[in-house]
């Protein structure tokens, strides 16, 4: 990997971030298309994600990825949030333009692309999701869009599947079972 002057910094923010395979994966693929850019894991506590985000910007980075325990956080920290972003209540991808920090959930996009591919089509189907951890946010949000005809939560503590289901009753009632 050739850097210089000119290369663009992108990244991971989160804590921890040792464990990331994502500079493994995403140096090459830029290598591989030839872009002057740099992928960089940053470990980012909690209490010192404001302070990392000015300094991402004051440093010029590009944009930057959001995991664990940032995700909903950094979101009054951003300009604008995509709509998908808003309604899951969590960024995943920081893009910087124009000097704005604009905040992007990837995750729903992501899931329901996967199931797509390995051949289960979302339009009219009955789905059961198990779990209503944070990732249960986007995948509900994704297979609302996707166009699930009933969506059913499986869980084991109801209370807190309710209150997850009643966030997106606005769009899709979901049944929550134990």
């Amino acid at each position: 990997m050739k850097f210089t002057g000119k290369t663009k910094d992108l990244g991971l923010i989160g804590y921890p971030v040792e464990h990331s395979l994502s500079p493994v994966m995403q140096n090459p693929a830029l290598q591989a298309a030839a872009l002057d850019y740099s992928y960089i894991a940053m470990p980012v506590k909690e209490a010192e994600l404001e302070t990392g985000i000015k300094g991402l910007r004051s440093l010029g980075f590009r944009g930057w990825n959001v995991t664990i325990p940032h995700k909903v956080a950094i979101m009054k920290y951003l300009d604008e949030a995509d709509p998908a972003a808003r309604i899951i209540g969590a960024v995943n991808t920081v893009k910087v333009e124009d000097g704005r920090l604009l905040g992007y959930n990837t995750d729903a996009v992501g899931f329901i692309t996967a199931l797509h591919k390995t051949g289960f089509m979302t339009k009219d189907s009955h789905v059961v999701v198990l779990g209503a951890g944070g990732a249960a946010r986007a995948v509900l949000w994704g297979l609302i869009e996707a166009g699930a005809e009933s969506i059913c939560l499986g869980v084991r503590t109801p209370e807190t599947a309710q209150a997850l289901a009643d966030l997106f009753s606005s769009y899709k009632r979901i049944q929550v079972e134990d």
